[in-house]
């Protein structure tokens, strides 16, 4: 009989603990579940960010195919008069301006009007980011 009430009292203990657990279970499950909520804001947030940047990117790329567009310069001020993205877009900048002087020098006087413009182009606008 001692026995039987042992073995009672031991399934009694082994049920609190499962209820325990249990409830640490759905517990630690909806702590996770919040946070996997707030994770999916933060990302989509962050997606967000990403996609203006990106078609912030691509105005500038038109931009500078377009520069007697009315809006190239603004495009172009935008993103560069961000602090966060001033070295990348100064950076981009200088480097198409570089190779459409190298460009320029290797074509031994053949000026084409669209690069010559888009040489003049890309001058204003680095010191349009850079006094700004």
């Amino acid at each position: 009989m001692q026995a039987i009430m042992s073995g009672l009292a031991f399934g009694a203990f082994l049920t609190r603990i499962n209820l325990s657990r249990a409830l640490m279970v759905v517990s630690a499950t909806g702590m996770l579940l919040a946070g996997l909520v707030v994770h999916a804001d933060e990302c989509k947030d962050q997606t967000n960010g990403a996609t203006q940047l990106g078609e912030q990117v691509l105005a500038i790329r038109i931009a500078l195919d377009n520069t007697d567009a009315p809006d190239a310069m603004q495009a172009i001020k935008n993103l560069g008069l961000d602090s966060r993205y001033y070295v990348m877009v100064r950076g981009w900048l200088s480097l198409q301006l570089q190779g459409d002087r190298n460009f320029l020098l290797a074509s031994q006087g053949k000026i084409t009007t669209k690069l010559e413009q888009r040489i003049d182009f890309l001058e204003r606008a680095i010191r349009t980011i850079d006094l700004e």
